[in-house]
C-alpha cells in the first residue's frame, strides 16, 4: 500500500490536494488504520507531513542536489500538494548590487524574475532572482506560472547549476511581506540569499523569503544514525 502511495505521488496524482486518511481508505478500499501504516514510512520520509488539526505542510530538502530549496517547485509535488506561482516582475533590469555579486559592471544587463509561491493555493514564499541576460534573456519569454527556473535553464540554455553558496538569516515581515505572502507584519520570515554557479562562475543571485509557519526545511548528511532501540 506505501509503495502504491508513492507511486502515485510521485506521478502526480495528488498535484491538486493530498486526500485525508479515510479518503484514502474509501478510495482504496480499505481500512483507515491500513492507510495509516501506509502512509508512515511517507511522513517518515518527508514525503507528506499531516497531523490531525493542522494543515499539511510542505516538506522541503532531504537529497536535494544543493541547498535546501533548490527546487521548491519540486519540493511543493512531492509534498502531494498543488504548486502556483504569481509573477510579480519578469524583465531585463539593472541591478548593480545583484551585478557586483556576479562579477559583472554595475551597469550589466540583468534577467529578473519575482514571484510569490504557493502550495494548496497558500503564499509560502518570496522569490526574487537574477541572472546574467547573455545566459538567461532566452527565459523572458518563459511561463514561470507553474515551472521552476532550474527546469527552464535546463531546458532552454543547457545549463545546470552544480554549485554555490547560501546564507540563511531570519528576518521579519515588512508592510509589503506581509501584504504578498498573507501574513503579520512583524511575524518570522527565513531570508535565504543564494549565489548559484556552473563551472565556477556565478550565474544566479537569489533571494527567497519564506513564510517560518508554512514550511519545514530539513538537510541530510553524512551518515544517518540508527535510532536507539531501547
Amino acid at each position: 500500500m506505501s509503495a502504491e502511495l508513492l507511486k502515485e505521488l510521485q506521478s502526480g496524482a495528488f498535484d491538486t490536494r493530498f486526500p485525508g486518511e479515510l479518503e484514502l481508505a474509501q478510495r482504496y478500499g480499505v481500512s483507515r488504520g491500513t492507510i495509516r501504516a501506509a502512509l508512515k514510512p511517507l511522513r517518515d520520509g518527508g514525503r507528506v507531513e499531516a497531523h490531525p488539526g493542522k494543515k499539511s505542510r510542505v516538506q522541503a530538502g532531504g537529497s536535494t542536489a544543493f541547498g535546501p530549496l533548490y527546487s521548491l517547485l519540486a519540493s511543493v509535488r512531492d509534498s502531494g500538494m498543488a504548486h502556483r506561482s504569481v509573477v510579480l516582475e519578469q524583465e531585463v533590469t539593472k541591478n548593480p548590487a545583484s551585478a557586483a555579486l556576479l562579477s559583472l559592471e554595475a551597469d550589466a544587463d540583468l534577467f529578473h524574475l519575482r514571484r510569490v509561491r504557493f502550495a494548496d493555493e497558500e503564499p509560502i514564499a518570496l522569490d526574487e532572482v537574477w541572472m546574467p541576460v547573455s545566459i538567461a534573456g532566452i527565459l523572458i519569454d518563459s511561463d514561470f506560472t507553474q515551472t521552476s527556473l532550474y527546469g527552464e535553464l535546463e531546458k532552454r540554455c543547457g545549463m545546470v547549476l552544480n554549485g554555490g553558496t547560501e546564507r540563511l538569516s531570519a528576518v521579519l515581515a515588512g508592510p509589503e511581506h506581509s501584504t504578498l505572502l498573507q501574513c503579520t507584519a512583524g511575524s518570522p520570515l527565513l531570508l535565504i540569499e543564494r549565489t548559484g554557479c556552473h563551472r565556477a562562475q556565478s550565474v544566479e543571485f537569489r533571494r527567497t523569503y519564506v513564510v517560518g509557519d508554512r514550511v519545514e526545511i530539513s538537510t541530510n548528511f553524512g551518515c544517518k544514525a540508527d535510532p536507539p532501540t531501547a
